[in-house]
């Protein structure tokens, strides 16, 4: 902020500070004193700070670069507007964020300039309001933004001092172009209420309100005026408080400010009215002074109360600056607080003392103007902590001070110069005053660096300590610059009265211990609890030795804080403390119950519940086992726990459900080892834990399951939970299902309900249909111990019926038997029925023979499926009476008769029927499709009716070796060796009767028509059975043999490898010929050309039998089946719909251009 124009100091000026006796204050702050015997620290003086190197001084008073145009008379500074008046009555305006825009303002009057002299110049806090007054006693009025100062024609004064209304505004957007109603002191001596409004409004000026409200008593010129508004009791109501200074008196006024009506101005003439019987109150300091000032400083509302903001006001009198604080609302009848008179500081030549010509107030120090210096006095210890001469020119003179109080710039004018005045780090030293004072809250308040506030705790807690306060010495002792070993001393050396204060001094001294310094941490925390226990130790010593005599509640009361404290202690910085150390010392102190809560603290639960199993307290040693989260702590302390408190443990088990059961085996074993004097019915809790692991926990393992089946079968009594548990039913139902109980609920021992129970629902394995124990165990062990019940579950479960259903017989239990006899025939529904009527036979001769009930017997019958009157007829006596079974008897005749004629109704059925498909396949021979005579061969393009053909309903047509060929391509694999079993079954039939053909000579092509030529095939030679397929194609003269003889040949069984049936592909499609195959199915075997058959023993052919004509013509059929079962081409289309009509390996290129 114009700092372009501000020419500053490289130098310091000519005299030094010290040539003044100021002391050089350091920034950092103090350095080591030595202790002296007796006190622990020395408060800092001086010369604790006077070494080091030289700090900047705060205060730096700079040339503005700028040329006045006329000689300047005066200057005012408000919110960054700076204006200057000169002494040609013109006033140049300029605003400091936009220094290079420089406003030139004119006098509006109808005198001439050269009439007029400026004298002051008032400016409000906000800049846009200027009040201009003049030596003649003509006022103008100036608004932001104008070129043009107006007159004020109600104002015929001589303005010494404004007092402007700096309260909130009533509406904070509207817009500020009044300046409502402010107070104006006069040379007059008058006090004047005005409102000036900056409306451009041609029928009214500016000066809209004046008013004269008060006049001085002595009538001496006013130098000063300042009100401020406060709210009074009630919150609607407002008061003000109204300083007004002259040359030797300051006048107090206080009063309600009541404004009647929207009328403007008026607000402070009931203000004034008590003064005009009543003579206000003021302070006289006499003497001769050429001009007084009265300036103010609002401090920054960071320090200060914001409810009660105090201002900081001088007036400057001839004997000195009269300063003190405004506190809002005044607490006492003096609106001044704490007033006191300064005097002024000597000047550079001389120790006479001149009087300044101007004074402005900052936050710590006070401003002086002198004629030829510039100086600061520290507020708060009235020293002089700056002081430079003013380079003035010759002639030239300094005029005053201006401060813009919203910005805290301060500037300095003379008749042709300008000055800044810069400011920084003004609180830098007020520490230290404060601290020389003693005012350490206010020391610490100022200190900036952790040096500083050490030097300030180390006074404090020196002060402290020797007033006695041990415990709050030592909390500033543990923020001070002392050391560690000299404070420690100190409070030992006071013995068991300064002990508190040392633990107090040791915690303090831990929390601010960084979190590296972990050796320093745990050597004060240790140090720490040897403290709390000597300390707890002590006053159980006396509360033991003074508990008969004197009341000891207060003692007992102190131990329990401490112990609390402890504890907090141990919560806090159980991190910083070496575990087995603070064993050692809880436990040679004797304190048990610290012990356990360090313990639990740190989450030791191992030494916890150790300690309570020693004690016996079972119950607490539960309750930690449930409060930590370790597994391994439930399978090491579980099974001394299980012998004592089986419920709570058990109850502890089922709250974790992480456990594995398999490692607390040890533990639930000890519930069989529990002492017999126990109460019978009491629960055996270990079953009830196991029941909750396999019914809730789902456990598969074999292990679990055996050992509860063990543990409900070697129980002698009926457990309360295993009637608890929700998973198991009470009742055992009967039922034909897979999984119900092989038992009844009548005659049942109360002992073998739980494990029938668990029999009945234990989970089986999804896989096997089996479940999880093992049956083979279970068995013995329920024999071991006579559980006959269970045995007869377990022999169903593995499905031996006959032992089950015996061991049911033999106790007597005949439902159970037939239960199982029930379960026995779903179970061989599938399979052997003679198995269900043996097991049905033995309850029907249990009933007849061992309890010779007939009328149960006869019941028998009507619940068993497989049972016949006639089956349980053997099982009566030879001699019994009829009468008891007749009916049934009846009943039975009745049934056969009814069976026999439903048999022949459905004789009669079948022969109709068959009746019926014999005359549908004569029908079918019956068919026939009409053909053209110049029909063609599909295949070969042929005529059709050359040879024999194959014409089907999709009316394609083929001949039969074009078909044969066609086929055999496509046919798989299983069709193809069918195909050749046919072809070998016709050769057979053959060879059975037919010796083999001979190959005659080649005979002349002339001869070989001719009748009687031999056409028989020579004698063949031996061949091995052996002789692989491919020779009857490869040998030359088998050219010579037509098909027929060449494919009797070829199948020939001597001449068949033996992996005929396991040539796949191509080697099977070889083996058949379609020329003599086609030839084979039109004619018949008897009919194949150039083949005789021979049958009996004469030597010319005879006619097939009826046998033979049957076989061969069956054969035909299973041909055409295979040949003809659908078209070939209608087939391959069909199967080729789903294909790609370019394959992944071919490239087709008729679509390119």
């Amino acid at each position: 902020m114009f700092d372009e124009y501000v020419e500053h100091a490289s130098d310091p000026p000519a005299r030094s500070q010290a040539a003044y006796g100021l002391p050089n204050v350091q920034y950092e702050g103090f350095e080591s004193t030595p202790y002296d015997q007796g006190s622990v620290v020395d408060t800092p003086s001086d010369a604790a700070f006077a070494a080091g190197p030289a700090l900047p001084s705060i205060f730096e008073l700079g040339r503005v670069q700028y040329t006045l145009p006329a000689p300047l008379v005066s200057m005012v500074v408000s919110s960054n507007i700076l204006i200057m008046a000169f002494v040609n009555n013109t006033l140049h305006q300029l605003n400091l964020r936009q220094p290079d825009a420089i406003a030139t303002i004119t006098l509006t009057t109808k005198k001439s300039l050269s009439e007029l002299n400026i004298y002051r110049l008032f400016a409000d806090p906000t800049g846009k309001h200027v009040i201009i007054t003049t030596e003649q006693g003509d006022n103008f009025y100036l608004y932001d933004g104008w070129t043009k100062a107006r007159p004020l024609s109600k104002f015929r004064m001589i303005i010494e001092g404004v007092a402007w209304n700096e309260s909130p505004p009533p509406t904070s957007n509207t817009k500020i172009i009044t300046t409502r109603e402010i107070l104006i002191g006069g040379r007059n001596g008058t006090i004047y209420e005005a409102v000036i409004d900056a409306h451009d409004d041609f029928f009214k000026s500016q000066d809209r309100y004046l008013q004269a409200v008060y006049t001085l008593p002595d009538k001496q010129a006013v130098s000063g005026i300042k009100f401020e508004t406060f709210s009074g009791p009630d919150a609607k109501s407002r008061r003000a408080a109204i300083l007004v200074t002259t040359n030797t008196r300051i006048y107090q006024f206080t009063g309600s400010l009541e404004k009647k009506g929207d009328d403007v101005g008026k607000l402070f003439e009931s203000l004034f009215e008590v003064y005009r019987t009543t003579a206000p109150k003021f302070v006289e300091i006499p003497g001769k002074l050429s001009r007084s000032d009265l300036q103010f400083f609002t401090p920054s509302r960071t320090l200060e109360d914001i409810s009660a903001p105090r201002r900081q006001l001088g007036w400057l009198t001839a004997s000195g600056v009269y300063h003190g604080s405004l506190p809002l609302p005044p607490t006492s009848e003096d609106i001044i607080d704490s007033a006191s008179l300064m005097p002024y500081p000597p000047s550079l030549n001389s120790s006479a003392t001149d009087s300044p010509l101007a004074i402005s107030l900052t936050e710590f120090h006070f401003i002086f103007l002198f004629k030829d210096r510039v100086c600061a006095v520290n507020a708060l210890d009235e020293r002089l902590v700056w002081e430079e001469a003013l380079p003035l020119k010759p002639n030239e003179k300094a005029l005053g001070l201006a401060t813009d109080t919203k910005n805290s710039t301060y500037w300095l004018y003379t008749d042709s110069a300008l000055f800044e005045l810069v400011i920084k780090d003004e609180d830098r030293d007020v520490w230290n005053v404060y601290l020389r004072k003693e005012s350490y809250d206010l020391a610490l308040r100022y200190a900036k660096s952790s040096p500083q506030r050490a030097v300030v705790y180390s006074a404090l807690a020196q002060r402290q300590f020797d007033q006695g306060n041990y415990i709050q010495s030592a909390q500033s002792y543990a923020q001070s610059s002392t050391t560690f070993e000299q404070v420690a001393l100190a409070f030992l050396d006071l013995g068991d009265q300064g002990r508190d204060g040392m633990r107090t001094f040791l915690y303090a001294r831990l929390e601010r211990c960084g979190k590296g310094e972990l050796m320093q941490r745990m050597l004060l925390a240790t140090w720490l609890v040897e403290f709390y226990l000597s300390k707890i130790n002590i006053l159980d010593d006396i509360i033991a030795s003074e508990g008969a005599s004197h009341d000891v509640e207060n003692l007992k009361a102190e131990q329990s804080l401490l112990e609390d404290e402890l504890k907090a202690f141990f919560d806090t910085y159980k991190s910083n403390l070496d575990k087995k150390t603070v064993y050692d010392l809880i436990l040679n102190h004797g304190r048990q119950d610290v012990f356990i809560y360090y313990a639990t603290a740190i989450g030791d639960y191992e030494k916890v519940i150790e300690h309570h199993i020693m004690d016996e307290a079972w119950l607490k040693a539960v309750d930690v086992l449930n409060r930590q989260s370790n597994l391994e702590f439930y399978y090491r302390f579980s099974p001394v726990l299980m012998r004592n408190v089986p419920k709570d443990i058990v109850d502890s088990w089922l709250r974790q459900p992480a456990l594995d059961p398999i490692k607390l085996i040890p533990a639930i074993l000890q519930q069989q080892q529990r002492p017999t004097s126990q109460s019978p019915l009491s629960a055996n809790h270990a079953i009830r834990f196991l029941q909750h692991v396999v019914f809730n926990g789902k456990s598969t393992s074999p292990t679990i399951h055996n050992l509860l089946l063990t543990l409900l079968v070697t129980s002698s009594t009926n457990r309360d939970a295993t009637n608890t548990s929700p998973q198991i039913p009470t009742t055992l139902p009967l039922s034909s299902q897979s999984q119900a109980p092989s038992t009844s609920t009548s005659g049942v021992p109360e002992s073998d309900l739980p494990l029938l129970r668990f029999l009945s629902t234990a989970p089986v394995d999804p896989l096997t249909a089996k479940p999880y124990y093992d049956l083979d165990y279970a068995l013995r062990l329920c024999k071991q111990n006579n559980r006959l019940q269970a045995c007869v579950h377990i022999y169903a479960q593995m499905a031996m019926w006959e032992e089950c259903v015996e061991l049911a017989l033999k106790m007597g239990d005949l439902e159970l038997a037939k239960v199982n006899c029930e379960r026995a025939t779903e179970d061989a529904s599938h399979g052997d029925e003679s198995l269900r009527k043996r097991l049905w036979l033995k309850v029907a001769k249990f009933v007849v023979q061992d309890k010779k009930d007939i009328k149960t017997a006869m019941k028998l019958l009507d619940n068993s499926p497989v049972l016949k009157i006639e089956d349980i007829l053997p099982f009566f006596p030879d001699f019994v009476i009829i009468d008891d079974f007749k009916e049934e008897i009846c009943n039975a005749l009745e049934g056969y008769s009814e069976h026999i004629e439903s048999l022949k109704a459905e004789m009669e059925e079948a022969t109709r029927t068959a009746e019926s498909i014999k005359n549908d396949i004569r029908n079918l021979q019956n068919r026939f499709v009409t053909l053209e005579a110049t029909e063609k061969c599909s295949i070969c393009g042929h005529a059709l009716l050359t040879r024999q053909f194959y014409v089907f309903p999709c009316q394609h047509a083929f001949h039969a070796d074009c078909l044969i060929g066609q086929v055999k391509e496509y046919l798989p694999a299983t069709s193809l060796r069918k195909l050749v079993t046919l072809q070998n079954t016709l050769v057979r039939m053959q060879a059975a009767s037919t010796p083999p053909p001979v190959v005659a000579p080649p005979a002349p092509a002339s001869d070989r028509n001719r009748p009687g030529t031999p056409t028989g095939p020579p004698p063949r030679a031996p061949q091995s059975q052996r002789t692989l397929l491919s020779a009857a194609f490869n040998d030359p003269t088998s050219m010579l043999i037509n098909p027929a003889v060449r494919l009797a040949s070829s199948l020939n069984p001597i001449n068949m490898p033996r992996n005929i049936f396991g040539v796949a592909g191509d080697r099977l499609r070889d083996l058949i010929v379609p020329d003599a195959l086609a030839n084979a199915i039109g004619t018949g075997v008897g009919n194949l050309p150039g083949v005789n058959l021979l049958w009996g023993g004469g030597g010319g052919n005879r006619e097939l039998s009826g046998d033979e004509a049957a076989k061969v013509e069956k054969i035909r059929d299973e041909l055409d089946e295979l040949l003809a079962a659908s078209c070939p081409l209608c087939e391959s289309v069909v199967v080729g719909l789903d294909k790609p009509f370019v394959g992944l390996d071919e490239v087709d290129e008729s679509w390119q251009l």
